[in-house]
């Protein structure tokens, strides 16, 4: 048998065990990252250097994304005290849903608001909370600005809302102009809200909106 078809039959094999076996595997990964976080929650002491902390951020972030939102918490708080804007926003995601934790959106708020500067999605989801009406203490103005900046990012859901806001407002340009920006970003409320934006815009300003589309450039 030639080397290369000896290296081709022993690929066919490897991926017949795996697909044999995936759930198995996918148990035993799952196992490792639980029993990782498991390690690192019965420490002699909480994280106290930059690696511990990392450390608590990713084992978090691994049990967050396995639903296992009551462990997340545990490990997420430590790092999320330390100004780690991931760790923040995900602990705004848990008191915002009641993930792990009883559903509180002034805590919600108030882990967004301070992730916000370090995460655009964060950033996000504070302005959305005061645009909604689910915090009392927020101001429009400083979310508008917020929502915009976000937007300039080039987050879709922020381009989203502000499409869907101009549009509400009376504003088709702008309206026109977010909302192809976030359709073509692949989100689907944005596409759906596109045609009526699009049937406002003149034929002199479209062009002008299409080359300015075509150039956005995201700001870091």
């Amino acid at each position: 048998m030639k080397v290369k078809d000896f290296l081709k039959n022993r690929l066919y094999y490897a991926k017949v065990f795996f697909l044999q076996h995936r759930v198995f595997i996918s148990g035993v990964l799952l196992f490792a990252a639980g029993f990782g976080a498991a390690m690192l929650t019965e420490r002699d002491h909480p994280p106290v250097t930059e690696e511990e902390y990392a450390e608590a951020l990713r084992a978090g972030t691994e049990l967050y994304n396995a639903e296992r939102y009551e462990e997340a918490f545990e490990l997420l708080v430590y790092p999320a005290q330390q100004g780690y804007a991931r760790a923040r926003y995900l602990l705004g995601l848990m008191h915002y849903y009641g993930r792990g934790v009883d559903r509180d959106f002034k805590l919600a708020y108030e882990n967004f608001s301070a992730a916000a500067d370090g995460s655009d999605d964060a950033g996000y989801m504070a302005a959305r909370m005061v645009f909604r009406g689910e915090i009392k203490s927020g101001k429009k103005g400083a979310a508008t600005g917020r929502l915009t900046e976000t937007a300039y990012r080039g987050h879709p859901a922020a381009q989203r809302d502000m499409g869907i806001y101009s549009l509400m407002s009376g504003d088709a340009g702008q309206a026109y102009y977010w909302l192809s920006l976030a359709a073509g970003a692949g989100d689907e409320k944005a596409a759906a809200a596109l045609p009526e934006a699009s049937a406002k815009v003149s034929d002199y300003e479209r062009p002008l909106l299409d080359a300015e589309i075509k150039g956005f450039i995201p700001r870091k």
